[in-house]
């Protein structure tokens, strides 16, 4: 355990990002109701947190985070050959959510836990780069549709998460969101 814990009204404690997400989607009945479709959520929750990894690599200064992979050739952290590097990557995995979404969500007409997750990574690449949605549509909609459900619709519209929603990395990242 990372000592990090969220106590939940149960009495539960529970760490890491994922596991929270899933002991939620337990918890509220947002998991998959079979083996196939809970093998087909954790494809996109692992894709979806790759794509999010590679994010963070362009986006803090291998200089001064040295653990976060290796540096440029050129000797300081190169935001926009990262960036470059990163948009083609996303060129080529953005068609799979394309195809995913073809549903309103990712397993029919019901979001599930993998649904928040993929909602707000796909949100964050979106933010960093729109232009590399251009031909997603069924993304895009998909974006639109998780923040008008009547669940969510008011807490987007909120000012609390309006404040939030432009911070998706540290303020000291090259590119913090804002």
């Amino acid at each position: 355990s990372s000592g990090i814990n969220a106590e939940y009204g149960d009495g539960k404690k529970v760490s890491q990002s994922i596991t929270v997400l899933r002991y939620l989607g337990r918890k509220f009945n947002l998991m998959p109701a079979n083996e196939e479709d809970l093998v087909f959520c954790e494809i996109i929750e692992q894709e979806i947190y790759d794509l999010r990894n590679k994010l963070t690599e362009v986006c803090y200064d291998r200089y001064i985070q040295p653990t976060l992979g290796e540096p440029s050739q050129i000797g300081r952290h190169d935001f926009e050959f990262y960036k470059k590097r990163f948009e083609q990557r996303l060129k080529e995995r953005l068609p799979k959510f394309q195809n995913i979404l073809v549903k309103p969500f990712a397993l029919g007409d019901i979001p599930v836990y993998v649904d928040f997750l993929m909602y707000e990574y796909l949100d964050q690449l979106y933010m960093f780069s729109p232009e590399s949605f251009k031909d997603c549509e069924n993304v895009k909609n998909y974006l639109k549709r998780f923040e008008s459900l009547p669940q969510l619709k008011e807490w987007f519209a909120s000012d609390e998460y309006s404040k939030r929603a432009t911070c998706v990395n540290a303020p000291f990242a090259v590119w913090n969101g804002k």
